[in-house]
């Protein structure tokens, strides 16, 4: 008998966590509260085992913390929920979806595999029971595109579009029309965002990193510099 493979992955999408965060946050804002008043403040009548595991899924994509005090909501669903803009709503989308190390791995050798491919693999090689991968595929594939990991996005400042593809943290990938564009993006802050855009069709290598980091220096001193 196949051995069923603990759920160690979120059993609602991205979709369903957000709109559950949402009511926690109308609910309790900044508030730390105890698991059985977390289950109200999303929907339920008291911690059942559906409760806990709408808290569980909230809390893999990284949107509850779960702290001595109790849980509450996250900096990064703040920025979901509160973004400065829709490029920074964009990418704390896309960071939730892939904070599931299993949703992480997946979108980096199935993206665009097929059902019938994704449950040989979750069965075969994941030790999944045929209801776990067909749950978890319908997690998975509504995540990947809530968050639009891969998607054909418009960029109104080049006017052209670009094929978008998450191939690690905190980078992504463009295929323009002639030149490669790479944008990096890493959170320094709960309110602060760094993003970084590289172009061109060369191969990016240490050296032009060795570059930027001496770029990047430079920045620095002039900050610590006294202002006249």
């Amino acid at each position: 008998m196949a051995k069923t493979r603990s759920p160690n992955y979120p059993a609602y999408g991205l979709d369903d966590a957000v709109v559950m965060v949402k009511k926690f946050w109308t609910k309790e804002q900044r508030t730390s509260v105890p698991a059985g008043v977390a289950a109200i403040a999303i929907g339920y009548k008291g911690l059942s085992g559906p409760a806990r595991t709408a808290l569980a899924s909230l809390k893999k994509y990284g949107l509850l913390t779960d702290e001595k005090q109790g849980m509450r909501v996250s900096p990064l669903a703040l920025r979901i929920l509160n973004p400065s803009d829709d490029y920074e709503k964009t990418q704390a989308l896309r960071e939730a979806a892939l904070k599931p190390e299993l949703f992480k791995e997946l979108s980096q050798s199935h993206m665009g595999a097929s059902d019938d491919a994704l449950r040989a693999h979750l069965i075969n090689d994941l030790g999944f029971s045929d209801t776990g991968a067909r749950t978890l595929i319908k997690s998975f594939k509504d995540t990947m595109g809530f968050a639009k990991l891969p998607d054909l996005e418009y960029s109104p400042e080049r006017g052209e579009a670009m094929e978008t593809m998450q191939v690690g943290k905190g980078e992504e990938r463009f295929a323009t029309g002639t030149k490669s564009l790479r944008t990096f993006s890493w959170p320094l802050s709960a309110e602060t965002t760094a993003r970084l855009e590289i172009v061109g069709n060369e191969e990016l290598t240490s050296a032009h990193i060795d570059a930027l980091g001496q770029y990047l220096e430079v920045a620095k001193k002039l900050l610590k510099a006294p202002k006249s």
